[in-house]
């Protein structure tokens, strides 16, 4: 019998193989932190049963144990095909405007119905959600007692404000949904973390005003666009951890539209200018990098006039929240772009709005 395999302090654990302990330690260093791709880094032969117990049980030792922080939720490696792009490739596919003739109309559009919405409306404007300057939401109430929807507008977290983001306060209102639209302090002024928790904040602060403003605190639906649906899916993290006085309760449903959810790509585009991203940071701030278990149910949707990498962040989002247990749709709308695609919230007969009204329905008979 050799010497190695009588060494106490480093045993075979495949005998097939002679494959011992430290090697195994070694490959689980290098990042190869799960059995298939252990067994394949270690050559092992897929019908070698000798060795499947002892790697595993390797492999859960070499995990840190459960933490409170957000930390601990990280869990997954969301698939990066943006690092096989040119820079230049990358841009274009992180550009929304890039599938569009002229990105000013949309932005137009947004401006000129939200002015009509106000006109038309009776609502509360710039209600305080905190004691923080800047900090506020506009209410537009529409039932007693009915459900909630909160808009998280989109603009790449430098672009827009609550007041280019009601347009779809009036159809929404006919259906008998109540409104609250956000503003939260944009780049470079503010950090996307600390837009994370203005929004949260928002939300809590509505959930405490339910009786006050006349909505029904078990149906609260949180909605956003591009960057609002990334911070929306922060938002429901929040949520999930109890942070920002969130809980699990506070939200009922999400509308994720064309959102980003690994913010890595982003980090070597001009998009970052603003923001001031590192690796580190775009990590952190990604949800899709991290648990969803607990989430409320999801509707994500995207154009079909998006580029590819828009199409894939909202595709790979989905199919982790189903992994994760929560009930989530995910569908492409024909003839929609990443900037007209928020109209369909309140067009009734749209599949967003079908989608949203059928979550709601939901709601009112639990």
């Amino acid at each position: 019998m050799s010497t190695k395999s009588c060494a106490n302090d480093n045993p075979i654990v495949c005998t097939c193989f002679e494959i011992d302990q430290v090697a195994v330690k070694a490959a689980i260093a290098q990042g190869h932190d799960d059995f298939r791709k252990l067994r394949a880094v270690l050559g092992v032969a897929g019908d070698c049963g000798n060795c499947h117990r002892p790697i595993n049980k390797l492999l859960k030792a070499s995990r840190p144990a459960k933490k409170s922080t957000k930390e601990a939720l990280l869990r997954r490696r969301f698939p990066m095909p943006w690092q096989h792009m040119s820079l230049a490739k990358l841009a274009q596919e992180y550009s929304p405007s890039s599938c569009v003739d002229d990105i000013m109309v949309y932005i137009n559009d947004y401006t000129k119905h939200s002015k009509e919405a106000q006109h038309k409306l009776s609502y509360r404007s710039d209600l305080a959600y905190s004691d923080n300057v800047g900090e506020l939401l506009d209410y537009f109430p529409a039932q007693s007692e009915g459900p909630l929807m909160v808009y998280i507008h989109g603009g790449y977290w430098q672009k827009l404000g609550k007041d280019d983001s009601c347009l779809m306060a009036p159809g929404l209102l006919e259906q008998g949904i109540n409104v609250a639209v956000i503003d939260y302090t944009l780049a470079p002024q503010a950090s996307i973390n600390q837009m994370i928790s203005q929004c949260c904040r928002a939300v809590a602060w509505l959930v405490t005003q339910a009786g006050e403003l006349g909505f029904d605190a078990k149906k609260v639906v949180i909605a956003g666009s591009s960057a609002g649906g990334h911070l929306c899916a922060s938002v429901l993290q929040a949520a999930q951890q109890n942070l920002h006085g969130l809980s699990a309760k506070s939200i009922s449903g999400a509308v994720l539209l064309s959102g980003v959810y690994d913010l890595r790509p982003l980090v070597n585009t001009y998009i970052n200018d603003p923001l001031n991203l590192t690796i580190d940071s775009a990590k952190d701030l990604s949800p899709g990098l991290y648990s969803n278990q607990g989430f409320a149910p999801c509707i994500i949707a995207y154009g079909s006039n998006e580029t590819q990498e828009f199409k894939r962040q909202s595709q790979e989002y989905h199919q982790q929240l189903l992994s994760d247990g929560v009930s989530s749709v995910c569908f492409e709308v024909a003839e929609r772009n990443h900037f007209d695609i928020v109209f369909d919230l309140a067009i009734e007969g749209s599949s967003i709005n079908q989608q949203m009204n059928l979550l709601i329905a939901e709601l009112a008979n639990n």
